[in-house]
């Protein structure tokens, strides 16, 4: 069960599912968790507006995150079941219990590397 676990979270940083943030707390490693990945809006223009908003873009407001450009480079709306949302600031050890468990949930007390059973 061990090495299938992290053979997951591999593929799921290689994939994007999982992305490092490139922050730590308390010197363990903080991620960013896609858990539906698959939605048109991991793709599309939905995550790039909290970029624009930073950058103080006018007219970067949240109706735009539901939206996404087609392949003609048209604007489409995303269906409430595909709209993408994430988890910030995961530990590793969080993820590795998504992984085993399908359930997410914050708990520090998770810990960032799987013990043998």
């Amino acid at each position: 069960m061990k090495t299938l676990t992290l053979l997951i979270f591999k593929l799921m940083l290689s994939s994007g599912v999982v992305v490092p943030m490139n922050q730590d707390n308390e010197g363990r490693e903080l991620y960013i968790v896609f858990p539906n990945a698959n939605s048109v809006a991991f793709d599309g223009i939905g995550l790039t507006i909290l970029d624009l908003q930073e950058e103080g873009a006018e007219g970067a407001t949240e109706e735009f995150a539901f939206k996404y450009l087609d392949e003609g480079l048209r604007l489409q709306d995303v269906s409430v079941n595909d709209r993408a949302f994430m988890y910030d600031y995961c530990y590793k050890g969080e993820i590795l219990n998504w992984i085993q468990t399908l359930e997410f949930s914050y708990n520090e007390s998770y810990p960032d590397n799987i013990n043998s059973n």
